[in-house]
């Protein structure tokens, strides 16, 4: 049959219409991004052939091939060792070079450290090793056909620090060049000597007093006259029996001594004793005293001297001592015109060891271009013989460069202090120190690398309390300096007592210390 088309298309439609529609489709929606895990830091390897050096007692330079993808730098804490270089990008060649090592008793041992600089990590230790010293046997003394006898003394007058001892010699028919006695820790090590003045009797007795002893320590000694031998045409020293003496013990002491510790610019110190002093004694001139102190690190120790000005006990100078540098890390002290006044007293002293401190603690050496440059200037103390001669001890001294750094720079430095000192209700605390930050040695005596000065002008009301308190330091290489005036050394106390590990001036209160240890042209 026939459909019409209307009919036709009409059922289309219906059929169309009947149909189900499809179901939209859905708009992705966007995801956040995953993200990335974190990247690792980079590992750099090091390696270093050989892996360590071993030098002999007599130093010299020797190198290693160090080996790494990384940039590093190096550092050392020993001052006895030095190399270059001490940063660098990838592989290098690092050349040591070690001083002459003295000691015969012990190995000593250091480490160059190499890690990344910047980014990364990675590490590496390279072993520095200095065998000690040959021990050589000292010669049999001397005998020469002079017919010499020589006598040790028993030690009389023992004190914590000191002793007498008295000696006698026969037989120098020309008289002796010098007389005296030889002393140390061992029988076979008599390395210190006290001598006194020639004589040209062929016999006769003497008296030596050793000075600046250990407490409670063995010391063995010898007497020794030096003669002319005419068969060798030298001089030689004929030696007496090797004795022996112990020091006292300088535990307990009487003296507290701890008020000299309190005083504004002292810093804040880890004592053994909190109750007293460690030991205390008289000093050789005038009435002077000393005041000592022991700290927890076994290699440093501090003193006080004091000396009597009229009918008032002063407190001239505190000092730290290293026995490692031989000399002292600071000194702190007072300036005042009223207290300390110039009375033109002049350099009355010659340097000599410090009473208060073991003699194997101190060294007065002095070198080609280098002076002992005084912590506490001579011209500071121009009030009393006694209190000048204090400062001629070798705890007031190190190794200073001379030419253009003490008699230049430093030395207009130490003037403008001197004309800075007050009179009335201001005083001004002062410390003077050094730093050794890879700095060398000569001969075995460390060299400071540098000089630092602090000072804080103080002010105090009629009743005694401070009221204000201006900082400035200064802060000057061991160099020359020609042409360089001090003002341009000007730094804060804060800085250099970073440098320093220490915290001076820690008995001034608290806001007036913040705010002048802050300034750096505070006091002029």
């Amino acid at each position: 049959m026939r459909i019409p088309r209307i009919v036709l298309t009409a059922l289309l439609l219906a059929a169309c219409a009947a149909d189900p529609q499809p179901e939209p489709t859905p708009t992705p929606q966007p995801q956040p991004p995953t993200p990335d895990p974190p990247t690792p830091p980079t590992e750099y390897s090091f390696t270093a052939a050989p892996a360590s050096l071993t030098f002999d007692s007599e130093g010299g330079t020797q190198t290693f091939q160090l080996t790494t993808d990384a940039p590093w730098k190096a550092y050392c804490k020993e001052d006895w060792i030095t190399f270059v270089h001490q940063a660098g990008q990838g592989d290098d060649e690092i050349r040591v070079t070690v001083e002459p090592y003295y000691d015969t008793d012990y190995n000593r041992r250091g480490t160059i450290s190499f890690e990344v600089d910047g980014e990364g990590t990675g590490s590496l230790d390279v072993d520095i090793i200095q065998l000690r010293a040959e021990r050589v046997d000292p010669p049999d003394p001397p005998q020469p056909e002079l017919n010499v006898q020589v006598t040790t003394g028993a030690a009389s007058k023992i004190t914590t620090t000191s002793a007498n001892i008295t000696c006698n010699y026969s037989g120098a028919d020309d008289g002796v060049y010098d007389r005296g006695v030889f002393y140390g820790y061992q029988p076979d090590r008599l390395d210190y000597c006290q001598a006194i003045s020639s004589s040209e009797l062929s016999s006769g007795y003497f008296t030596i007093k050793l000075s600046s002893l250990e407490p409670n320590t063995t010391y063995y000694y010898a007497a020794f006259v030096t003669v002319f031998d005419a068969a060798s045409q030298q001089y030689v020293d004929v030696l007496g029996s090797v004795l022996s003496f112990a020091t006292e013990d300088g535990m307990p002491v009487t003296e507290k001594g701890l008020q000299y510790l309190g005083c504004y610019e002292m810093p804040a110190l880890d004592l053994v004793r909190t109750d007293a002093c460690s030991n205390s004694g008289g000093e050789s001139f005038g009435n002077t005293n000393w005041f000592n102190y022991e700290t927890t690190d076994a290699n440093r120790m501090v003193i006080t001297h004091t000396f009597a000005d009229g009918n008032k006990l002063r407190r001239n100078y505190t000092c730290m001592v290293d026995r490692t540098k031989q000399a002292p890390l600071w000194s702190a002290f007072v300036m005042h015109d009223d207290a300390y006044p110039d009375n033109n007293i002049g350099r009355t002293g010659s340097w000599t060891p410090d009473p208060g401190i073991p003699a194997s603690w101190q060294s007065c050496f002095s070198s080609s271009g280098y002076s002992r440059g005084h912590f506490v200037a001579s011209n500071y103390r121009q009030n009393t013989s006694a209190a000048n001669k204090q400062t001629f001890y070798y705890t007031n001294q190190a190794l200073q460069y001379q030419t253009s750094f003490n008699d230049g720079v430093w030395n207009s430095l130490e003037q403008a202090v001197k004309g800075a000192a007050p009179s009335g209700r201001d005083t001004l605390y002062v410390v003077v120190g050094t730093l050794y930050e890879n700095s060398r040695s000569i001969e075995g005596v460390p060299v400071p690398s540098h000089f630092y000065k602090l000072l804080m002008k103080c002010s105090f009301s009629t009743a005694g309390t401070m009221t204000d308190a201006r900082g400035v330091a200064y802060l000057f290489t061991n160099e020359a300096h020609k042409g360089m005036t001090y003002s341009q050394g000007a730094t804060t106390i804060d800085a250099v007592e970073q440098r320093a590990g220490f915290n001076f001036f820690a008995n001034v209160p608290e806001e007036l210390q913040e705010k002048a240890e802050k300034m750096s042209s505070g006091i002029w």
